[in-house]
């Protein structure tokens, strides 16, 4: 082991910086993560390859030639300028000498951008290795999430159709669904159910939701399909064809595990049922669709209690917590 690391800037778009960065990814993710399975380069391609909305950065620590630690960073191209977000991915043997410096790479890499905050989260199976140095870096708390997994060997059929099916208090809306791209004749209203995502919980950080255009929407949706992943969308619709909420999936080809996208139903239209109904409904969609996966992950903040008390409901189980650090740059 040594202390001179070499910290570099890769580009995550070139075809080479995924599979460098890969083997860290691996091994940090079972210890922090052991619940997820084993990441592939699709998967990495997945959740830190290029976004229409953001520019991206993966920051690395390499010693003597080879990737010890990494951080994919992002800066949104429109709102929350003042924000640097990532992830932090270190090798388990080498966080003592590794987290630290690196840590004050992404700040650095920030300050370039002009940012004022960077907002970093780790595992709790990792809060021991970097809770200290956040500490000592003057980080503060500022949200914590759940992520939860639902094993869909164990789903049952029946009781998921019963969700899905039409309610008293739903049976006026209409389920539509269909994998990217959009219908064109949805592509407005679900743009501005997108606005049910306001008020989504995040603790006490503070993140300015953004409009997205219909032409963004579908660059978004062109970039999911050229690499290769399947977007699955589920929707409410009322008698008037608004889009009262929706549900995504995405599933990365190769991958046994789909991953939850966002989940919205607007304010006036709560109370019906439809988070429940739409997302039943899609879980059954990947079941017949998709039989080779095994798993679904979804992501939500600690304090959005309705969104988890669906997801026990529907079996979901806490895989792990996680907190979100803050920075002042």
């Amino acid at each position: 082991m040594t202390m001179n690391l070499d910290i570099r800037e890769l580009d995550p778009a070139l075809p080479e910086t995924l599979p460098t960065l890969l083997p860290v990814h691996q091994a940090a993710i079972a210890v922090d993560s052991p619940r997820h399975p084993v990441p592939t380069e699709a998967w990495l391609r997945f959740t830190s390859g290029p976004r229409v909305t953001r520019h991206r950065m993966a920051v690395a620590a390499f010693d003597g030639g080879l990737p010890v630690g990494y951080g994919v960073l992002n800066h949104d191209k429109e709102g929350n300028q003042d924000l640097l977000y990532g992830d932090l991915w270190v090798m388990p043997e080498r966080r003592g000498d590794v987290a630290g410096p690196l840590v004050e790479a992404f700040r650095e890499y920030g300050r370039g951008r002009g940012c004022e905050r960077l907002v970093l989260g780790f595992s709790e199976f990792a809060a021991d290795d970097y809770e200290p140095v956040f500490v000592a870096g003057g980080a503060r708390l500022v949200e914590k999430e759940r992520r939860s997994q639902l094993d869909l060997t164990t789903v049952d059929r029946e009781q998921y159709a019963a969700w899905a099916a039409p309610s008293e208090k739903n049976a006026h809306y209409r389920i539509e669904a269909w994998t990217v791209p959009t219908p064109e004749h949805r592509l407005e209203s679900l743009i501005l159910a997108d606005e049910a995502m306001r008020d989504a919980p995040t603790g006490d950080l503070h993140l300015e939701h953004t409009k997205v255009s219909v032409d963004l929407r579908r660059s978004w949706e062109a970039m999911v399909v050229a690499a290769g992943q399947r977007e699955h969308l589920i929707v409410a619709v009322t008698e008037d064809e608004e889009v009262a909420g929706f549900h995504g999936m995405f599933v990365i080809p190769g991958f046994a595990m789909a991953d939850v996208g966002n989940t919205g139903v607007l304010p006036r239209f709560r109370g019906h049922g439809l988070g429940l109904r739409l997302k039943a409904a899609m879980t059954l969609r990947l079941l017949d669709s998709e039989p080779r996966l095994e798993a679904v992950s979804t992501w939500n903040d600690s304090g959005n209690e309705p969104m988890l008390r669906v997801n026990v409901a529907m079996g979901y189980t806490a895989a792990e917590s996680w907190s979100n650090w803050q920075f002042d740059l």
